[in-house]
């Protein structure tokens, strides 16, 4: 490390080397059965039948890097860093295992400058901006570069001999190699700037911000003819947009003596959409479910969209299922599906697989919360609300609940009691949940719609907490140099229009992210505590 000023100008240099290896270990077990005694004491592996002994060793996963870091400062006005990395991981093959990544930074003081000199206001202001890149390789398995085989009595063992009393042991392949497979690349650029106003009572922080990245892992099935029980190999895929703006804004207010107020409020518009995927991949689809793949990842949609036929509503009458586009098992209080598109991109009549469309994705468009910090004296208050806009979530545990050849018998969801009702036996047309019948048919509960996906659009408090600070008069006495009490609760409400169980329902980005198969919801939780120092 070197550091060092010259007058207005200072310069820092750092350089080293990183090492790291994670997931080694070794184990050693045993089993048996029928020990000669059941008192614990006198059961060891020398003394059971059917004795099996296994052991295990891993080498878990090793890093090396070297990285360099340079920073310069002219009057505490002009700032520029750069920083470079190269990083190797043995999850790659020899060709792709280390990857370089570049960054750098800069920033400009305008408060600093002559012509702010009259701008009284303003305390501090700073414009940056920066560009980088950054690996990763945590989603690949090391195993990934290399082509395995395995033995298993059901997989690869033969009677060769035609004595059907004994087996030889074979070899069949397990996993399918792709030394190729190198580190996922994200390049960032943003831009933005820090204001401090009016005496510190109002903090601005705004960001402009683009994230690329490219060569994104991802397992594709591979034709069983290559090997129906071998791992499919991770490969280089696809890339992915993300941008957005990203805006923080925080007052701090005194109303009344020995009353303090602090506001921070926070939010940020995303938008994201894959932008490529291997000229030959022209999609692939996600999201096993009982209704088969119910995500699409393709270039120009966010990540994890969900994909499958359009409700236009609810076949009323036997009239409007004579008048529809032809659609497999047709009835009435059954999903009429929109007629989107047939196999020369128009409208045919007839509902297909041609007519399958975009129905919604788990990004939020916004996110954002309030943060509330309220003092008094030696009490405190802070509480924070979060909340996302703008996505929606696929919620499968409809299926399991609305439907009633899903699990015949089974209990089912609320929702039913206001199924469809045929107008001869006094319904009124105004149902959105299908006939509740025992039937299974491409017109009730065997197809990805619309019918499951809903906004998740939600605001929740994740914490409330109200604390006392002891003064310091009453504990000197005692050796302490601090002393506080707080009572905290979180998650204690949430806002949202969404049926399932909790409207955050997460999953792996993109595979499951946004289904909803009875995502348990997270839980209300209180707790006190003590805090002190000596």
């Amino acid at each position: 490390a070197y550091d060092q000023t010259f007058g207005d100008h200072s310069i820092s240099v750092l350089a080293g080397v990183e090492a790291l290896n994670t997931g080694v270990f070794r184990g050693l077990n045993g089993s048996g059965q029928n020990p000669f005694s059941f008192d614990p004491n006198y059961i060891t592996l020398s003394n059971v039948g059917n004795r099996v002994v296994n052991s295990g060793y891993g080498r878990g996963v090793n890093f090396f890097s070297y990285f360099g870091n340079v920073k310069y400062i002219y009057n505490d006005k002009y700032i520029i860093n750069g920083v470079i990395r190269r990083d190797g991981s043995s999850r790659f093959g020899a060709e792709s295992r280390f990857g370089v990544f570049p960054a750098f930074s800069a920033a400009w003081r305008l408060s600093e400058e002559g012509f702010m000199s009259g701008v009284t206001w303003v305390d501090d202001l700073k414009i940056r901006g920066g560009w980088g890149q950054m690996g990763n390789s945590n989603n690949v398995d090391p195993n990934n570069q290399f082509s395995l085989f395995a033995a298993s009595l059901g997989n690869s063992s033969y009677d060769l001999t035609g004595s059907n009393g004994s087996v030889v042991e074979g070899f069949f392949r397990s996993r399918i190699g792709n030394p190729a497979a190198k580190w996922e690349t994200t390049t960032t650029s943003n831009i933005g700037f820090d204001g401090s106003l009016f005496g510190g009572k109002l903090d601005v922080v705004l960001d402009l911000w683009r994230k690329e990245t490219d060569d994104l892992l991802y397992q594709l099935p591979v034709p069983a003819v290559v090997g129906p029980s071998a791992s499919s190999p991770a490969v280089n895929i696809a890339s992915m947009l993300n941008e957005g703006i990203d805006l923080q804004v925080i007052t701090r207010v005194a109303p009344a003596n020995d009353l303090n107020l602090e506001i921070t409020v926070n939010g940020g518009l995303l938008r994201n959409e894959i932008t490529s995927i291997a000229p030959s991949v022209p999609f692939f689809d996600a999201g096993g479910t009982r209704l088969g793949n119910v995500i699409r990842n393709q270039p120009g949609r966010p990540i994890s969209s969900y994909f499958g036929y359009q409700v236009v509503g609810l076949f009323q009458d036997q009239s409007e299922v004579d008048n529809a586009p032809e659609q497999p098992g047709a009835g009435v209080g059954r999903f009429r599906f929109a007629d989107v598109s047939g196999p020369e991109g128009v409208p045919d009549g007839e509902i297909t697989p041609d007519d399958r469309t975009y129905l919604g994705d788990p990004v939020p468009d916004f996110s954002g919360g309030l943060n509330l910090r309220l003092s008094y004296r030696n009490w405190e208050l802070e509480t924070f609300l979060g909340v996302f806009l703008g996505f929606e979530n696929y919620h499968f545990a409809k299926w399991f609940t609305d439907f009633y050849p899903s699990f015949t018998g089974a209990a089912k969801g609320q929702r039913v009691l206001d199924s469809f009702v045929p107008n001869e036996l006094g319904g009124n047309g105004g149902n959105t949940v299908p006939i509740y019948e025992n039937v299974s048919n491409f017109s009730t509960n065997t197809e990805s719609n619309s019918y499951y996906v809903e906004s998740g659009d939600y605001a929740r408090l994740n914490n409330l907490q109200i604390a006392y600070n002891f003064p310091d008069y009453s504990i000197e006495r005692l050796g302490l140099s601090r002393a506080r009490i707080f009572l905290q609760a979180t998650n204690l409400f949430t806002i949202s229009n969404y049926q399932g169980l909790d409207p955050g329902v997460g999953g792996a980005a993109d595979t499951t992210f946004g289904i909803d198969i009875g995502n348990a919801p997270v839980t209300r939780g209180y707790n006190i505590g003590v805090s002190i120092g000596f």
